[in-house]
């Protein structure tokens, strides 16, 4: 019997923190405080966002380029220049960036190859999201809709959630925001 409960107690934690994760990605109440285009809005090829999410604070950044591949090199690069060996966090950056590869590569076989798609662009979602509880990163693929030049996600899909140290999420949301809204970046 005792073998059998500690199956069930693993598959309930599980659970609860599959459901935990759920909750804190879920978009439905999302209030976006404050949007940067990114690298400018003259030459986007997406946008950052802080958004309230109920007792969260997110920083969320939405990517389309059709080389999203070179955006993905940009983070890693400043990833490596933020975390270096031996610091604080680099094991955090390493696993962050070696995610974000694998969701940009997953989004790239996923692009249908025929040349009657009108949208080129992949588009990916990225997520620092801290809860009084936790501390995530969350990213993947994702659809959207286009107006007025506001942007609208209609579908996403978490690929990857990585839960790293609290410090390593606290200071990447500050960086992204410094580098996307510069000195106007919201203090904390």
């Amino acid at each position: 019997m005792t073998g059998l409960r500690a199956i069930v107690l693993l598959l309930f934690s599980i659970a609860t923190a599959a459901n935990a994760d759920e909750a804190l990605l879920d978009t439905v109440g999302d209030r976006v405080v404050r949007r940067a285009f990114v690298p400018s809005p003259d030459q986007k090829v997406g946008e950052v966002r802080i958004v309230r999410r109920g007792d969260a604070q997110v920083v969320q950044t939405l990517l389309y380029s059709k080389i999203l591949s070179r955006v993905v090199a940009e983070i890693r690069k400043k990833e490596a220049a933020n975390w270096p060996p031996g610091a604080p966090g680099h094991e955090d950056a390493e696993r962050y960036g070696a995610a974000l590869a694998r969701v940009q590569e997953q989004i790239w076989d996923r692009m249908p190859r025929s040349e009657t798609v009108r949208d080129r662009r992949q588009k990916m979602w990225i997520e620092f999201v801290l809860s009084p509880q936790r501390a995530l990163v969350a990213m993947g693929p994702f659809e959207m809709q286009e107006a007025g030049g506001e942007v609208k996600v209609v579908k996403r899909e978490a690929l990857v959630v990585l839960e790293p140290s609290r410090d390593y999420v606290e200071r990447n949301m500050r960086l992204i925001e410094v580098d996307a809204f510069g000195s106007d970046a919201p203090e904390k």
